[in-house]
């Protein structure tokens, strides 16, 4: 007999709230202006794009895919603070 204890059972039970039509539409749209100002951002080389292990993508595909893995690392926009300024001045 062992006595490694039961997994427990996932509890969360996730809730899909049903989306109107026109709530569709406008996450649709939304999500194409955000593609194209990334496409935008990487053919004109105005902003680079890394994976949270600091890996540069090159390209959309490569963008998308951290973004859908959660995997895409999010800068404090360049106002001249450092990250840590901008965390201790909240």
């Amino acid at each position: 007999m062992s006595n490694t204890p039961k997994p427990r059972p996932n509890t969360f039970k996730p809730v899909l709230v049903p989306r109107s039509p026109q709530q569709q539409q406008t996450a649709y749209e939304a999500a194409l202006e955000l593609v194209q100002l990334i496409d935008t951002h990487l053919t004109n080389g105005t902003q680079h794009y890394r994976t949270k292990s600091g890996k540069l993508l090159r390209t959309l595909d490569q963008v998308v895919n951290a973004i859908l893995a959660d995997n895409l690392l999010v800068e404090a926009p360049n106002t001249g603070w450092q990250t840590d300024e901008l965390a201790r001045a909240a």
